[in-house]
């Protein structure tokens, strides 16, 4: 299993309805999207397609890029719930942590 950071294929025609498509070296994807405007999200790549200009991660490279977001947009404890307490570091590494095991 390889662990990639991608974005979404641009549109064919510029100015078109058209939606962003995901990469086709991509099994499993729109996680831990950073919501900085840079549109970068985590999946995971088809091996022996993943593209040598994709990021690849393993699980302390991508619990850090968590860590990293989380200090700048804190993560809820409770997702559905706006005003729960924000994740410690140590309970986002065990969410990223459990993330990657289900894969």
């Amino acid at each position: 299993m390889t662990i990639i950071e991608y974005i979404l294929d641009p549109q064919d025609k510029p100015r078109s309805f058209n939606p962003k498509s995901i990469p086709s070296y991509v099994s499993d994807g729109g996680y831990f999207m950073n919501p900085d405007g840079n549109e970068k999200m985590i999946g995971v790549g088809v091996e022996g397609s993943i593209p040598d200009s994709v990021e690849t991660f393993t699980l302390a490279e991508l619990q850090a890029r968590q860590r990293a977001i989380h200090a700048e947009y804190p993560m809820k404890a409770n997702v559905n719930d706006k005003d729960a307490e924000n994740m410690t570091d140590d309970e986002v590494n065990a969410f990223v942590k459990a993330w990657w095991d289900a894969r």
